[in-house]
Parts: C-alpha cells; sequence; structure tokens
C-alpha cells in the first residue's frame, strides 16, 4: 500500500470524524501520544525478556509490530486533521532532511560529521529525485530515510524512543492555551508537519532495527482495522450441515427468573436450563447473570458448548469426534475462561474509569472502542483449534458488546428474557418473564376491575398503566395484578402492596410478573416461579382467575 492510498484508509476508518476539529485534534495527539507509550513499553518487554543485552534483543514480535501500526495510524490522522486534509508527511520528511543535510551551516556540518559518507551521498541523491513521480511505498521511504540515521543498533533504538516522547510532548504543546504555552518554553515550537515527520521517521528507524517492513507493518495495521469498519457476511453457523435436534433453535427465548435472594434460574421452552445461579462470590456482582454473554455467543458467533450441553443438543449423530472436540467438556472449559477474561477486563476498565459505583450495577464495555484488539486476539488465542475460531473480529466484538448489555440490563432487572434471532445474528431483551413453566399449581386467586375506571384504576402504578394503555388492557391489567396478589394469598386491596409488584400483560393470556419486598418474599416462600390467568367478562367488569405455579422439581424437595 502506497502513503496515498493509506491516508484515505486512515480518513475512511477514522470513527471521530464528525467531532468537531479540536476535539478530533486532541483525540488524534492523545491516541498517538499513548500508542508512542505503547510502544516504548512493549519495546521494553522485550529487551528485558532478553536480559537486557541478549543476543535476540532485534528480533520482533506481534505486540511491536501491533504498536508501530497504531502509531503510523495516529500518525496519519493528526497530519489529516490538523493541515486540514491530506498531507504527505513522509514525502515532507524527505524534503526536510535533505535541506538539513545538504546545507553550509553548523548543523549540517556537525551531521555530515556523524553520517557515513556513503549513505550521507546515497541519501541525497535519492532525496532528490523523492518522490518518483510513479508514486512510492513506504518500504521505499524506510530504506530511503534510514540511510540518514547517525548512529545503530541499541543505540539508535534509545535514541528513537526517547526523541519519539521528545516529539510528542512538541505535539501536546499545540493543545495548550497561549497562557501556559508562554510560562513553557522549553519544548519548541516547530510545525506539526515537521514533528509528525519525525515521528514517522523514528518509527520507521525501529522497524528497520527489528527487520521489519514498513509495508507489512502497514498492512497488518490495515487488517486489525479493518475488522471493525468493514464488516461482510456472517460466519456460515457452525451447525448448519446438522439436523435440526443438533442445531441451537434459529429463535429462541431464554427466561432468567428470581428464586430466591442472589439466586436465579434459567428457564428454556418450560424447563430449567442448567442449575442455579448465584455469584459464587462474596458480593453481589451480578455474575450469575453472566449466562447472557453465552446467550450473546450463541446469537453472534453461533456458538457455545455449555448451552449447547444444557439444551442437550450435542452433535452425536456421526463418527465425526465433533461432539469430544467442539462440545465436550475441554470446550466447555475454554468457554468459560474467555468469558471470565471479557468480564475481567470489562470491570479493570470500568474501575480505571470511574465508571463503578458500589451498589449498582456496572456496564462493562460501553462503549465498543473499548474493545480493544489484545483482547480479541487473547480471546482467539483461547479458541485455537475450535470451530469458533473461523468467526470475525467483528462478530466476536457484537458478541461482547452484546453480551455486555444484557448482563448489564438483567443485573439491573435481576430478572428478564434474552431472546436471539440466530438468522439475523440479533438479541433483545425484556424485562418480563413467561417462562412457561408446567408446574404445580401452589396458590389460586381471583380478582376484578370496573369497565368504568379503566386508566384510573389507583391499583396500577404509572408503568403498568403506560403498558397496557398501549393495548387498551388497563382493566385487564388492573384485575390481573389483583388475581395475582390473591393467588399469592395477600391483601389485593392493600395500598402497600401494590407499588410492590408490577404486572404486565402479554398476548392472549400471557402474564408477566415482577415482585419486590414482601410480595417477593412470599412468592419466593411459595416457590413460585410462574403464573397463569384467565379472563372473564359481563356488562360492568372484568374478573381475572390467577395461579401461582411452582416448578415440580422444587416441590419434590
Amino acid at each position: 500500500m502506497n502513503p496515498v492510498d493509506y491516508a484515505a484508509f486512515v480518513e475512511k476508518t477514522k470513527q471521530f470524524a464528525g467531532k468537531p476539529v479540536d476535539e478530533q485534534r486532541s483525540i488524534a495527539l492523545y491516541g498517538l501520544v499513548s500508542e508512542i507509550g505503547s510502544l516504548v513499553a512493549a519495546v521494553k518487554k522485550k529487551i528485558l525478556s532478553e536480559g537486557g543485552e541478549g543476543p535476540h534483543w532485534d528480533q520482533p514480535n506481534d505486540e511491536i509490530t501491533e504498536e508501530l501500526g497504531d502509531s503510523f495510524w495516529y500518525c496519519y490522522s493528526a497530519a489529516q486533521v490538523m493541515g486540514g486534509g491530506y498531507v504527505d508527511i513522509l514525502s515532507h520528511n524527505i524534503t526536510a532532511m535533505r535541506a538539513e543535510i545538504g546545507g553550509s551551516d553548523d548543523r549540517a556540518h556537525l551531521i555530515e560529521r556523524s553520517l557515513d559518507p556513503a549513505n550521507r551521498q546515497a541519501f541525497l541523491d535519492g532525496a532528490a529525485a523523492f518522490p518518483p513521480a510513479d508514486g512510492y511505498t513506504f518500504d521505499d521511504y524506510q530504506r530511503l530515510a534510514y540511510k540518514t540515521a547517525r548512529t545503530d543498533g541499541r543505540v539508535l533504538l534509545e535514541v528513537c524512543l526517547a526523541l519519539l516522547w521528545q516529539h510528542g510532548a512538541e505535539l501536546m504543546r499545540t493543545v495548550l492555551p497561549d497562557s501556559e504555552a508562554a510560562l513553557h518554553t522549553n519544548v519548541a515550537n516547530r510545525e506539526p508537519t515537521i514533528v509528525l515527520g519525525g515521528v514517522a521517521w523514528h518509527l520507521s528507524a525501529i522497524a528497520s532495527l527489528y527487520h521489519l517492513s514498513l509495508d507489512e507493518v502497514i498492512a497488518s495495521n490495515c487488517r486489525k482495522v479493518q475488522f471493525r469498519s468493514e464488516r461482510g457476511a456472517p460466519t456460515p453457523l457452525h451447525d448448519a450441515d446438522r439436523d435440526a435436534k443438533e442445531q441451537f433453535p434459529r429463535q429462541l427465548d431464554v427466561a432468567f427468573v428470581r428464586i430466591g435472594p442472589q439466586k436465579s434460574r434459567m428457564y428454556f421452552e418450560g424447563r430449567p436450563l442448567g442449575d442455579d445461579l448465584t455469584d459464587n462470590y462474596y458480593e453481589d456482582d451480578g455474575y450469575r447473570f453472566h449466562d447472557a454473554i453465552h446467550l450473546a455467543f450463541i446469537g453472534h458467533l453461533g456458538w457455545s458448548p455449555v448451552v449447547r450441553g444444557l439444551m442437550k443438543r450435542k452433535r452425536k449423530s456421526r463418527d465425526d469426534k465433533v461432539d469430544e472436540v467442539e462440545d465436550g467438556g475441554r470446550a466447555k472449559v475454554v468457554e468459560e475462561l474467555v468469558i471470565k477474561a471479557i468480564h475481567s477486563e470489562g470491570d479493570r476498565q470500568a474501575k480505571a474509569a470511574g465508571r463503578c459505583v458500589i451498589g449498582t450495577p456496572t456496564r462493562l464495555f460501553p462503549e465498543r472502542t473499548l474493545i480493544n484488539f489484545k483482547l480479541l486476539k487473547t480471546l482467539r488465542a483461547y479458541v485455537d483449534g475450535l470451530e469458533v475460531a473461523k468467526n470475525t473480529f467483528w462478530e466476536w466484538e457484537d458478541a461482547i458488546y452484546d453480551g455486555c448489555d444484557m448482563f448489564f440490563q438483567l443485573s439491573n432487572e435481576k430478572q428478564g428474557t434474552v431472546h436471539i434471532d440466530l438468522d439475523r445474528r440479533t438479541l433483545s431483551f425484556s424485562p418480563t418473564v413467561c417462562p412457561g413453566v408446567q408446574g404445580i399449581s401452589v396458590g389460586l386467586g381471583m380478582g376484578s376491575a370496573e369497565l368504568s375506571m379503566r386508566a384510573s384504576d389507583p391499583v396500577l402504578g404509572a408503568a403498568e398503566r403506560e403498558w397496557a394503555m398501549r393495548d387498551n388492557r388497563c382493566t385487564e391489567a388492573a384485575a390481573a395484578k389483583r388475581a395475582v396478589l390473591d393467588a399469592l394469598g395477600l391483601d389485593q386491596n392493600s395500598t402497600e402492596l401494590w407499588p410492590e409488584i408490577e404486572v404486565r400483560l402479554g398476548v392472549g393470556n400471557l402474564v408477566y410478573v415482577k415482585a419486590t419486598k414482601s410480595v417477593q418474599q412470599r412468592a419466593w416462600k411459595l416457590k413460585v416461579v410462574d403464573y397463569k390467568i384467565a379472563f372473564s367478562r359481563d356488562t360492568n367488569r372484568v374478573t381475572c382467575t390467577a395461579t401461582a405455579i411452582a416448578d415440580i422439581h422444587d416441590m419434590a424437595t
């Protein structure tokens, strides 16, 4: 890729392009300086791992290559923002160095004495015809620019790292108010293009010291950035060639029902899905709802050996080791490890950003850009050798983002239903639950409401009234709320209990109930997990019969 095309790529993939120019400049400069810091850290780790002066200090690794690429991306982004459009910073850098090295002042003579004569002349000859009319590549720049290196080896590496920090300080000076800039005159005032050219030179030199092709560094950076900016067709579902009984349902609802303090249960098609859920932690951190991320893996990756096993949809019909490898215990352990890594990194970032508030759920990865490429690569390494390794990075990003959103909403509501549309690769959440349990009746109640009351019935809270008015079912909702309270053995006319329960009607006679405080305690005591209702009406009133349902397995213990 040539620099012109790369600049266009950077402009195309710049997610902050719509922001005000000053904000764009700040984002680009902060990004560049932070990537320089990450590059310094990557080089430091490499050097320390080689014992300081080890013989392999100059062997590159993926982290150094990635940080070089990211630094170039922000370098070009800053050049575009600060220059008001495309700026050929590499060509500009060659021109500036040619004028400096070929000059006649004291600085030029000092440089001349420190440069190899052959390299100096070769650079001046090459620079005179740079850039060529037919364009140039990053490698062309890298070869020509490196001829101006006045040191080599570890010494040059240290020089590059030090001067990259210095150039970063120069660039950050442009965001200082005039009063502060006047008080801090020990940092040079140079044109940003000159400084960015210096950044590019030292990044290029580091690539040379690590025997890296700058073209390949840039190409790798493009591949990394494209996973967010360019989305193709989703990966084919991994169970597409299997019989329906060995496939994930293409449409499914999973209800999370509260069955006790800090204890929940998943229901699928009227049956419990797995064991009861607790946090397995000293504090209530909501981790019992992490299964929502498993469901997001199904929705976006078509993968979850854990849930596939719980649904009894393992692929056993063929002697092809798929059941053993893809749906077996080792794959399940990997999936749990992946989710724990997502939760830990999301929690770490939230704490670092001050987003954690004691006593309230934390939204992990509230912005997609917080799902960094390092995490995605780590997760890809975990699943290496499994079918999900075929999924693209953007699919992983969608799964993490939506999974954390489902997790957050469940942590807030303490109950809810996750709907998965595997054909469209989407997830959605509703705070209501109706698991459809075929269980045992543990309570029967009746309630009624006058047709003349309609939306004015005081039994309904504001949220219930809003829901009911959408479907013109206010009278039925009021009757159902009284009936549910009666089924729980509670006073349906108690104004103190009305705020502790919300009732929402679904299609037909479906009812969704959310209880709190004493009403919730009563439901837990009866082991209620679902409700069924029926309506009758006469001229003046609507009457509802409600049945409180317990899971048969709970009543057997």
